[in-house]
């Protein structure tokens, strides 16, 4: 299951019908936030979410769980509304079992009550563990510096396999600037190779993060200075960040949506590492650039 693809089509289904984030999120009985997660790839529609959102898109389950329309060669579309029939079917023959139970005696009937209940009870415990201890094995405390440089040099093993693991270290951290719903890293090996992990605070556990991206080789000096959005148009999560800038270097400045922004350099590291929560024009939904850097006499480095 591609979770980009399937997201990618439900953006673009939810533009071809003129809905916002947020109408979408209304028809379906779920926060905006969640549509958002879906549509970047960072989360995936749960069971009771599938039908009715491809009711509301026009999608068959079959089309969304896979990420593009199919065609009646490829797949019917009933075929998604076969798999949530055959789950309906399921639990209308548990229901119709537990009638004919109730029909030999009273006794009977509370005792298969009880059953099923503590038989749900728990399923749905061990359906909870599970999905506890999912979030918690893919997440990270970051407090733990040793391991979040761990699961960043994991995360970025096939696009820089020049990282040593074994020496890379926590550098810098940086928090959005509301409640701490994302934390950027700076690590760097002995070698010398930079690069930066975006963190995103679990739902699960509050104390643990996961990775959502990064950059993963980052030029040291002012052409390394680069500012990145790895959210959306409507949920942008900016990053500015640069690594052995010069001596000299005092602050930065970006323009966005009309609105200047900037931020002093950290003076002890020669290092920018900064997150802004903010929203894009679809004409900058993606900004991949270079701010201007001065040093503190104003001069342009």
């Amino acid at each position: 299951m591609d979770t980009k693809a399937t997201g990618a089509l439900i953006a673009q289904r939810r533009k071809e019908l003129a809905l916002s984030q947020a109408e979408l999120a209304g028809r379906i009985h779920v926060t905006d936030k969640a549509v958002s997660r879906w549509e970047t790839g960072r989360g995936m529609p749960g069971l009771d979410s599938l039908e009715p959102l491809s009711e509301v898109l026009g999608l068959s389950v079959s089309e969304l769980l896979s990420g593009k329309e199919l065609t009646t060669e490829e797949l019917p579309k009933a075929a998604g509304g076969q798999i949530m029939e055959s789950m309906k079917r399921e639990k209308q023959w548990k229901w119709l079992a537990w009638l004919a139970m109730a029909a030999v005696t009273a006794l009977a009937v509370w005792g298969i009550g009880v059953y099923n209940q503590a038989q749900q009870a728990r399923e749905q415990a061990e359906q909870e563990q599970a999905e506890r201890y999912a979030h918690y094995t893919s997440s990270v405390n970051l407090n733990d510096e040793e391991a979040a440089a761990e699961a960043t040099a994991a995360y970025f093993a096939d696009r820089n396999p020049r990282f040593n693991p074994k020496s890379l270290k926590v550098r810098e951290r940086a928090w959005d600037c509301w409640e701490g719903e994302y934390i950027a890293l700076l690590l760097s090996d002995r070698m010398g190779e930079w690069c930066m992990s975006l963190w995103q605070r679990d739902e699960v556990y509050p104390e643990r993060y996961h990775i959502i991206g990064g950059r993963y080789q980052m030029d040291p000096g002012t052409g390394g200075l680069m500012v990145w959005n790895f959210g959306d148009a409507e949920n942008a999560v900016v990053v500015v960040s640069g690594v052995e800038l010069p001596e000299e270097a005092d602050h930065y400045e970006w323009y966005a949506n009309g609105t200047h922004y900037g931020r002093i350099v950290n003076w002890n590291t020669c290092t920018v590492l900064d997150i802004f929560l903010m929203s894009l024009p679809e004409t900058e939904k993606q900004p991949f650039y270079r701010p201007t850097l001065y040093d503190r006499a104003g001069n342009y480095l």
